[in-house]
C-alpha cells in the first residue's frame, strides 16, 4: 500500500476522533449551562420556601409580618394551597426530565444533594420550569402584602368584602397604568420589565398594551423591543389572552378574580378597556346581600360607581339635535306645520344606544354566566356567589 494513503488514512481517523471529541465537548458545554439553569431556577423556588417559612422559625421576622403565623386566615391558607400544587408540580416536571447521559445520569439515584446535575433539561423544560417559578413567586408577592397590610387585624376593617381581594392593591381604585421598566437589549431583561408592566395593568386588551409599551418605551428602538418582548410574555404562556381580546396572568383563575376598577378622573383607561368581568364584579359589590335590583336601577348605579360617561359621539348627538330643535322654533308656522306633515316623529337625528350601556348589559351577561350573579323569577338581578375562594392562583 502506498505510503501516502496510509497518511491519509491515518489523517482522516485523527480528523474523526477530534471532531467527535469535539462534539462531545460542546454537548457538554451546552449540557452543564442548561444545568447550571436549571439550578438558578431550583434556588429561587426554594427561596420562595425558605421566605414562606422564616415567619415560624425568626421571631424578628415574625413580629414584622405576623400575619404569617394565623392559620384562620383566607389568604395565608390560600397560599399555601398554592406552595403545595407549585411543589406536586416541580416533583412530576423533575420526573418527566431526561436524565443525564454517563455519570452524571447516575448521581441522581445515589442520594445526590445536587438533582440538577442528573437531569438532562431541554430548552422546553427550562421553560415550564420557569413558569413554574415565576407563577410561585407572583403568588407569595401577593400574598405578603396582603398579610402585611391585615396583621393580626379583621380584613373587614379595610372595606373589602372578602380578605381575598386583599390581594390586589387596585381593588376599587383608578385604572391606573404603570411606568415601564428599562428596556435593556438583553431580551429576558425587556421581557421582565413588560411583564412587571402588565402586573401592574391587568386585565389589558394587547393593542391598548401594545400602544402604552410605545408611549412608554422612549423611541422606535425601544418600542420594537417592547413589542417583542410583549410577544414573547404571551408565547411563553406568562399571559393569556381571553376571548374578549384581554390578556391575563396565566396563573390567574378568572372565575374566582373579584377585582374591578374605576375609569373615571385620574384613570388612564377608557370606558371601552373594561372587561366585562369586571364590570361584573362591580356588579356584585354594588348589590345587597339580602335583596335583588332591577337591570336599570343596578346598570345606572354601576356607571356612577365605575365613574363612567358617555362618549363624544353621543354628547355630539345631542348638541344637534337640540340645535335642530331651537332651529325649528324659529321657523314660520306653516312651515313648521308642513314639516310635521312630512314628518310627523320630529326632526331630529338618531341616537345610537350610548357604548356605555353595551359595555354594562355585556358585564350583567358576563355575570349571569359566571355565577356572579343571577336573575331571580320577579326580573331581579341578585348575588348569586355568596364567597370567593382564598386566592385566585392556581
Amino acid at each position: 500500500m502506498e505510503i501516502w494513503i496510509i497518511l491519509v488514512m491515518v489523517l482522516a481517523v485523527v480528523l474523526g476522533a477530534g471532531g467527535w471529541a469535539s462534539v462531545a465537548a460542546l454537548q457538554r458545554h451546552q449540557l452543564h449551562g442548561r444545568q447550571d439553569r436549571w439550578r438558578a431556577l431550583e434556588g429561587r423556588f426554594n427561596q420562595v420556601t425558605l421566605d414562606a417559612d422564616r415567619y415560624e422559625r425568626s421571631p424578628g421576622d415574625a413580629l414584622a409580618a405576623p400575619g404569617w403565623l394565623d392559620r384562620s386566615s383566607p389568604v395565608v391558607r390560600g397560599f399555601s394551597g398554592t406552595l403545595k400544587r407549585a411543589q406536586r408540580d416541580r416533583a412530576e416536571l423533575e420526573r418527566s426530565v431526561a436524565p443525564a447521559p454517563g455519570r452524571a445520569g447516575r448521581e441522581i439515584t445515589s442520594g445526590s444533594r445536587d438533582p440538577a446535575s442528573g437531569l438532562n433539561p431541554t430548552e422546553a423544560d427550562l421553560q415550564e420550569f420557569e413558569l413554574l417559578v415565576e407563577r410561585l413567586e407572583d403568588a407569595y408577592r401577593d400574598a405578603d402584602r396582603a398579610v402585611r397590610s391585615t396583621g393580626w387585624s379583621n380584613p373587614g376593617a379595610l372595606r373589602v368584602p372578602h380578605p381575598q381581594f386583599l390581594l390586589d392593591p387596585r381593588w376599587g381604585q383608578a385604572a391606573v397604568l404603570p411606568r415601564l421598566g428599562s428596556l435593556d437589549k438583553d431580551p429576558k431583561a425587556a421581557e421582565r420589565s413588560v411583564k412587571e408592566f402588565l402586573d401592574a395593568a391587568y386585565p389589558l386588551r394587547r393593542e391598548t398594551a401594545l400602544k402604552a409599551l410605545r408611549e412608554r418605551s422612549g423611541g422606535a428602538s425601544n418600542a420594537y423591543r417592547a413589542q417583542k418582548a410583549l410577544d414573547r410574555v404571551i408565547q411563553t404562556r406568562r399571559y393569556t389572552v381571553d376571548r374578549h381580546g384581554f390578556l391575563w396572568p396565566s396563573a390567574t383563575v378568572v372565575e374566582y378574580w373579584g377585582v374591578y376598577r374605576t375609569f373615571g378622573r385620574g384613570a388612564d383607561l377608557q370606558a371601552q378597556d373594561i372587561p366585562p368581568v369586571e364590570v361584573a364584579n362591580a356588579l356584585w359589590f354594588l348589590l345587597p346581600e339580602d335583596r335583588g335590583m332591577p337591570d336599570e336601577e343596578l346598570l345606572r348605579l354601576a356607571q356612577e360607581h365605575l365613574a363612567l360617561t358617555p362618549g363624544f359621539a353621543s354628547g355630539l348627538t345631542q348638541t344637534l339635535n337640540e340645535g335642530i330643535a331651537r332651529g325649528l322654533k324659529s321657523l314660520p308656522e306653516n312651515v313648521r306645520r308642513t314639516l310635521g306633515e312630512v314628518a310627523p316623529n320630529g326632526v331630529q337625528l338618531p341616537a345610537a344606544k350610548p357604548r356605555i350601556h353595551q359595555l354594562l348589559a355585556e358585564g350583567l351577561h358576563e355575570g349571569l354566566i359566571t355565577g356572579r350573579l343571577q336573575r331571580q323569577p320577579d326580573g331581579l338581578v341578585r348575588r348569586l356567589r355568596v364567597q370567593w375562594p382564598s386566592t385566585y392562583r392556581r
